[in-house]
């Protein structure tokens, strides 16, 4: 019979349990590195699946702008507004200095903030802006704007659109011409001179011998002069009435005159210009006369944006003397300010 020795029996003892303590350990740290796989993996999926849902997604960044309206009042806000992309990041504001204008921007959950000419200004990650212009120069302002797309994290913006907003202060009036042979006058092929029907010619007639004289109806003249008239369709029309001389007519010839004999044939020259942005509608006109009566126009073909209508008015003064008025009103149903579209004056008349 074998007899295994005490001191192999211990060395046995001894390697079994470091056997046991080994695979007990392996268990452990198999179990950790399960543990560790398991908060990881989920954040790594995540992330792989943001890479891939960017690349997929991923398209140019293009500001398609929408105003709400071409022409805007000072001190009236008007709405740029635009799709945001996916992109995260910033538009920005500006617009092209121009003597006399101010801008203020106002975007949602933000208070309205003035923007320095020249500068971007930052309106954050939003899909539109209201914006109001001050304009004290000029009656029309054009205010050139750009508004640009700055990705986060990056120093400058990727993609920039331009556009153009035209202001209108009405408080200016449009400053007059200087005299009437600087403008080139034309007469339009498709419009010819109206000339209502005469009674009597409009000559220089002798002394009647039995009083009162007949009163004759207004002999006018019309003509059209243009100055570069472009039409916008989201403009406004304002019709302006201005008297140019008053006196008498001989031999076809106007004669400038402040004081008028009775026996002569008197004329009126005024002009009716368009001083808005958009054609006009047809329009009428009405005088009184120093005599006492008045004359209605016809209806007037439409004035095209710095378009003028002169207008030469033949009449007979009658049995009268003395200083006495006169005045022309234009009515155009086209237009809200009436205030300009008239004129008074006054003449004296001798025997």
């Amino acid at each position: 019979m074998n007899t295994i020795p005490p001191e192999n029996q211990n060395k046995d003892t001894i390697l079994k349990s470091l056997a046991v303590g080994g695979f007990i350990g392996l268990i452990i740290v198999i179990a950790w590195l399960g543990i560790q796989l398991v908060h990881v993996l989920p954040s790594a999926f995540t992330s792989l699946a943001s890479i891939a849902d960017t690349v997929y997604n991923y398209k140019e960044v293009t500001i398609d702008i929408k105003k709400s309206t071409e022409v805007a009042n000072v001190a009236e806000s008007f709405s740029l507004s635009w799709q945001a992309p996916k992109t995260p990041g910033d538009f920005m504001f500006s617009y092209t200095c121009t003597d006399g204008v101010a801008v203020d921007v106002h975007t949602i959950g933000s208070a309205i903030a003035p923007v320095t000419c020249g500068q971007p200004y930052r309106l954050g990650n939003v899909s539109g802006v209201d914006v109001s212009v001050s304009a004290e120069k000029n009656r029309f302002t054009d205010i050139p704007y750009t508004i640009s797309f700055v990705p986060r994290g990056a120093e400058s913006a990727i993609t920039t659109t331009a556009g153009t907003i035209t202001v209108v202060n009405a408080s200016i009036s449009t400053p007059p011409v200087a005299t009437i042979p600087d403008i080139p006058t034309v007469t339009p092929p498709t419009e010819p001179v109206v000339t209502p029907p005469l009674i009597t010619p409009v000559t220089t007639p002798t002394k009647p011998v039995v009083k009162p004289k007949p009163t004759t109806k207004p002999v006018t003249t019309q003509t059209y002069s243009y100055v570069i008239p472009v039409s916008n369709p989201n403009g406004f029309t304002d019709l302006v009435a201005t008297m140019s001389r008053i006196g008498t007519i001989s031999n076809g010839t106007f004669l400038s005159n402040s004081v008028i004999d009775n026996d002569t044939s008197a004329g009126l020259l005024f002009e009716i210009k368009n001083t808005g942005t958009k054609t006009s509608d047809t329009f009428t006109y009405t005088v009184l006369l120093p005599n006492g009566t008045s004359y209605t126009s016809p209806v007037q073909v439409a004035l095209k944006p710095n378009e003028r209508a002169r207008i030469a008015l033949g009449f007979d003064v009658g049995d009268i003397t003395g200083t006495k008025s006169f005045s022309v009103s234009v009515s155009n149903a086209g237009e809200s300010t009436l205030s300009n579209n008239g004129f008074t004056g006054s003449v004296t008349i001798v025997d």
